[in-house]
């Protein structure tokens, strides 16, 4: 395979601290190629299409504000091949009125990225968070490819101690950087000051400088520095902006170097102080006791009310502000570089193959997928062995890597065993091939297309054909022809389906029947969201009609491309002789491994009861009447396959007899009931609900109908969330939209209602 030269993309002025870090590190990234936006969203939609790309980001590189953001993200990084983000300025508590939208946009940056780089374990924690918080259904996933790359720093040359002289001039205390709220400024003055006052330091004048500039949209901050430490007895002055050569003699002149900011990602200022030959005082925090583990001896960590004798002890002492020479610094930029190159050099492609006892045909699928054409970025084969006796031996991919991973032999797990292909797997797309089925040269070139931007699950067109007869005749050492010459029927009821959805462009919530996962691909984004198969499910088929179910709520577009050919070996089984019986046995079991996870009544039919329900309603019956709590559940339960969740006290009111039906709960429905039901329902009023917006057992709820049914005012007290509908939002990193039912729906309840004659009247 030719080596992947990467792009590496670095937005924002020449100035912009993330910008001097990429520009720092690039020169080390292998011959990359540099890319220099004023902001990401100056690029057109195909600036980054087919390219393995580096992204250094924060949000004020990408857009004007971080809800654009994430526009910006998903319209420039979704057509490259493959995307490594490195997260600068992660969210925090002090973000104030952005930290909700920061908290989205950075999540969404990491899920819909192929590695992550942060700059410390402390920044690894805040995108936890974030995640936790927008993502909580992939963060782990995401978490397990996030990669620590510390900020490099390494000492310049002209980093030599300048001890200070004990005399008559003023002594300095400075920070580093630009000058905007939050950065602890104000606290080095009342620090400062105090130090001032001290007795020990009699007769010597301080001043507190700052080397940097005020940050856009604060140039008023620096009057008002200036006025509060007039008012406490010292001058405080900044330098404006302070030219590369220039900055060495000024970090050198400093007295006292301090960077006092509580509420750090990472910090580039401190990094500055240490090339520099500076020992900073800073303010102890997750991220500085990081820093210093990992470098000892190189900051003075101090508590905020231990800052002002800090500032005393070394104004007394200014030889402890500079690094001693056993201090290590690191990494330098060649390291980080060389690092960032290696984690942004994965593969584009991950082809995942779940495998038992099938080695000739493993091999002559290995062979087809090194004869690929036109994939962009690499690609690596993950063979995922479901208990065969024997390893299957991979010395048949040429130049494609290979790894075989290994799984306990507990009957048929298919699934189980692609979850664990797909969790070794580093590729943008997922491609999933059976054992037993095999790849035209094109095949996941046309995957790969149209799985880029991580929302579409794409199914390819699964041919049949003798395969064995063809290894066969081809002998032990002759060329297998390609592709077959004698095909096999192809099952029409796929076929037929296709047609019927315009190879899925129409697809909707039956359309699930029509994905076949041995000819299968998802974008990690997407893939991740729905938490690959559901490894409880063990026996021949139906994995794939419940990843599709799940991967349709959670926001996929469907897609069938007749173009992305792969063979399999012999015929469905609806096509072999004598099958009718077989056929039944299987599909049968099939149906009853998935009624209880697939609410659809396609596959659960009408009237049985699981704990899964297909719509999920929850009440807040604070103050209801028991008569009130009764009518209100009767008329949600006339509604169709409802389950109900309720308070325990709420449900022993209820009755034992009622609360055993299998429809009742206790507490808050489970992330997964939810993700599986088609709409969560909500009522916080005592209102019998007529009718919701679709009739019961409804065989699609995708339809703008549905949503146009609703209005934007809560005064029904009944709110109404279509699950795909919200995790189409969620997925794309906006907010939902939530919808109520109308008036007309609902009935209010009286307080003392007379359940029997409520009944009478609505029979």
């Amino acid at each position: 395979m030719d080596p992947v030269t990467l792009l590496h993309v670095v937005p924002g002025p020449e100035a912009h601290g993330v910008v001097r870090h990429g520009l720092l590190v690039h020169p080390h990234l292998g011959g990359a190629d540099l890319l220099r936006p004023g902001r990401l969203d100056d690029l057109g939609g195909d600036a980054l299409a087919a390219r393995t790309v580096v992204v250094q980001a924060t949000d004020r590189v990408l857009a004007a504000d971080p809800v654009t953001a994430v526009e910006v993200w998903h319209r420039v990084t979704g057509p490259a091949a493959r995307v490594t983000v490195v997260l600068h300025d992660l969210p925090q508590a002090s973000d104030g009125r952005w930290r909700a939208a920061r908290t989205r946009l950075y999540a969404t940056l990491a899920a819909h990225s192929d590695d992550v780089v942060v700059a410390s374990e402390h920044e690894r924690l805040l995108l936890a968070a974030a995640l936790r918080h927008e993502r909580p259904e992939a963060a782990d996933a995401v978490l397990a490819r996030v990669h620590v790359i510390p900020l490099p720093v390494q000492r310049s040359a002209a980093a030599e101690p300048r001890p200070h002289v004990q005399d008559r001039a003023p002594a300095s205390v400075v920070t580093l950087g630009y000058v905007y709220p939050g950065k602890g400024l104000e606290e080095v003055v009342d620090a400062a000051a105090r130090a001032a006052r001290d007795p020990r330091l009699e007769g010597r004048a301080v001043e507190v400088r700052n080397l940097g500039r005020a940050s856009d949209g604060h140039e008023d901050l620096p009057a008002r520095l200036a006025d509060r430490a007039r008012a406490a007895g010292v001058r405080w002055s900044t330098s404006g902006w302070v030219d590369d050569d220039d900055l060495p003699a000024a970090l050198a002149a400093a007295t006292v170097p301090v960077a006092a900011h509580r509420h750090l990602s990472a910090s580039g200022s401190i990094s500055t102080w240490l090339a520099a030959g500076r020992r900073p005082v800073v303010l102890r925090s997750r991220y500085t006791e990081e820093l210093a583990a990992r470098m000892p001896d190189a900051v003075t960590l101090v508590l905020p009310d231990g800052l002002a004798e800090a500032l005393v002890s070394a104004l007394q002492d200014p030889s402890g502000t500079w690094l001693g020479p056993q201090v290590r610094l690191g990494p330098d930029a060649a390291g980080a570089g060389a690092r960032l190159a290696e984690v942004a050099h994965g593969p584009a492609v991950s082809v995942v193959v779940p495998y038992y006892r099938n080695q000739e045909l493993l091999d002559l699928l290995l062979r087809r997928v090194a004869a690929q054409a036109g994939v962009a970025g690499g690609l690596e084969v993950v063979v995922a062995d479901d208990g065969s006796p024997r390893p299957p031996e991979t010395g048949s991919a040429g130049q494609v890597p290979v790894r075989v991973v290994r799984q306990e032999d507990r009957g048929f797990r298919a699934g189980a065993a692609r979850n664990l292909g797909a969790r070794a797997a580093r590729g943008r797309v997922l491609a999933f091939l059976d054992g037993d089925t095999v790849p035209d040269d094109d095949y996941l070139a046309t995957l790969q297309q149209a799985c880029l931007g991580g929302t579409v699950l794409a199914v390819g067109r699964r041919r049949h054909a003798d395969l064995r007869g063809l290894l066969r005749g081809a002998g032990r050492e002759g060329a297998v022809p390609w592709p077959p010459a004698e095909p096999l029927p192809e099952p029409g009821w796929l076929t037929q389906g296709y047609a019927a959805t315009q190879d899925l462009e129409a697809a909707d919530d039956t359309s699930f029947r029509f994905v076949i996962s041995a000819v299968m691909g998802v974008g990690r984004p997407l893939w991740e969201a729905v938490g690959g198969f559901d490894e409880e499910l063990v026996g021949y088929g139906g994995e794939d009609w419940d990843l599709a179910w799940r991967a349709w709520l959670a926001g996929a577009r469907l897609r069938h491309l007749p173009a992305a050919v792969a063979w399999h070996d012999g015929a469905d089984l609806g096509g072999r002789q004598e099958a009718s019986a077989e056929l039944a046995r299987v599909k049968n079991a099939e149906t009853a491994r998935l009624a209880p996870r697939l609410p659809h009544p396609l596959v659960r039919g009408r009237g049985w009861v699981h704990d899964q329900p297909d719509v999920v309603v929850v009440l807040h019956p604070d103050g209801w009447s028991a008569g009130q709590l009764v009518v209100v559940t009767e008329s949600l339960l006339r509604q169709g396959d409802v389950g109900i969740w309720m308070p325990a006290a709420s449900l022993e009111e209820l009755g034992a007899e009622v609360a055993g039906s299998g429809r009742l709960h206790a507490g808050l429905p489970a992330a997964r009931v939810r993700r599986r039901a088609r709409a969560l329902v909500e009522v916080d009023r005592p209102v019998a609900v007529l009718r919701l917006p679709w009739q019961p057992w409804p065989s699609d709820l995708s339809d703008a109908d549905v949503t146009g049914d609703l209005v934007d005012e809560a005064g029904s007290g009944v709110r109404v969330t279509l699950t795909r509908t919200a995790a189409t939002a969620r997925l794309a990193g906006h907010l939902p939209v939530p919808g109520w039912l109308p008036q007309a729906c609902v009935e209010p309840v009286p307080v003392d209602v007379v359940v029997e004659r409520w009944r009478q009247g609505h029979p």
